[in-house]
């Protein structure tokens, strides 16, 4: 495994890669030592996570439940600019009835923001939780042309 440390908005991110694929996207408290990666597999990357493309085309490597891995899919298919609910996210994976356990998986995500997890939003257009924290979901959010009001719900 490779990683990159990068500068974004959000503070520190390392990337891990397996040298054909991303694996993780993790927020740290500092930067350390990059290795080399593929510049065709590394800046897309960086190019998503600075809101200037989407995070579909770049190859993720996923690790988890097929449950997951299906929900991780479904959330690369949501557009730029558009959210989907807990519900709405469980049918397209499959199970109508998972919106627990779709939320589990957005919150054990490994590649937020290239994997936009911050697009699926509870039922009533609030916005549900991010393991990177609130403020981070409404900045990709915002950033995306979706607006917030003061309470926290798209409108």
């Amino acid at each position: 495994m490779k990683h990159v440390f990068i500068t974004s908005n959000f503070g520190p991110i390392r990337l891990d890669f397996d040298g054909e694929s991303l694996l993780r996207v993790t927020q740290v408290s500092r930067k350390g030592a990059s290795d080399i990666i593929d510049p065709d597999l590394l800046n897309p990357v960086i190019q998503c996570i600075n809101g200037e493309r989407d995070g579909l085309g770049i190859p993720v490597r996923f690790e988890g439940t097929p449950f997951q891995i299906k929900v991780w899919e479904a959330m690369r298919q949501i557009p730029p600019g558009e959210v989907l609910s807990y519900s709405e996210l469980a049918k397209r994976a499959g199970n109508m009835r998972a919106t627990r356990a779709v939320a589990s998986a957005c919150g054990h995500n490994p590649c937020a923001i290239v994997v936009p997890c911050h697009r699926v939003v509870r039922r009533d257009h609030g916005l549900g939780g991010f393991f990177w924290g609130l403020n981070v979901k409404k900045t990709l959010l915002t950033r995306e042309g979706i607006r917030i009001n003061a309470d926290g719900y798209i409108v």
